[in-house]
């Protein structure tokens, strides 16, 4: 889908100007373009009268052919489930990755969690486990959000860093042994039974519903 040019009013002066949208990226074509849309540059308007800068957010699809995954952004939505017309590759839709995304850092989070090969219902299930024992040991920061990194290797030994979010701030990373995601994804094996279909929200509602019940 080709880019569109639209006219934007600077929230603070009243003044407009022309901002380009990109409904469509696809990051294994075009890497460059799909790094500035992560990196937050591409989707941030700078206004040419009174400087103002902010966050253009509107919605859009962000697909990775190579790495089977497509990640549907759509910011005025509360829809947990969405439909798209298809713009894939017939023969790749039966191993490709559908994702519904309702925040611009929730997007920039599955392409990290693609990126490195991990299966983003583990990782959600993993970020879910911290939060609750983080309040169950009543610590005196215990995050709204947690966020995925990246997946490092160290001598030590290999981690997943995550970065807490309080409100608008995010403080110091996380870093958990990579043997709590091959734990995790042992443990919980019956989680992987509930099929993603469609573009589907995956997140920490999606994993406690998809969880099997404990039988009384």
């Amino acid at each position: 889908m080709k880019p569109v040019v639209k006219t934007i009013t600077c929230p603070k002066c009243g003044s407009k100007q022309d901002f380009t949208m990109y409904p469509s990226i696809n990051a294994s074509s075009d890497p460059g373009l799909a790094e500035k849309y992560t990196e937050g540059s591409l989707t941030m308007l700078a206004c040419n009268e009174c400087g103002f800068s902010g966050k253009v957010e509107y919605p859009m699809l962000y697909h990775d052919l190579e790495r089977k995954y497509s990640v549907f952004f759509a910011p005025d939505s509360e829809d947990r489930e969405a439909k798209l017309p298809n713009v894939l590759p017939a023969h790749l839709l039966p191993e490709m990755q559908l994702r519904l995304t309702h925040s611009s850092d929730d997007l920039r989070e599955k392409t990290f969690i693609f990126r490195d090969h991990l299966d983003d219902r583990i990782v959600e299930t993993m970020k879910d486990s911290i939060l609750r024992e983080m309040s169950a040991r009543h610590e005196e920061t215990v995050p709204d959000k947690l966020y995925y990194a990246e997946d490092l290797f160290e001598c030590a030994g290999r981690s997943l860093i995550f970065v807490p979010q309080k409100g608008d701030e995010f403080l110091e990373p996380i870093k958990v042994p990579f043997d709590t995601y091959e734990k995790i994804k042992m443990l919980m094996h019956g989680i992987w039974d509930r099929p993603v279909s469609g573009y589907t929200v995956v997140d920490s509602i999606w994993v406690q519903s998809a969880a099997p019940k404990e039988r009384s």
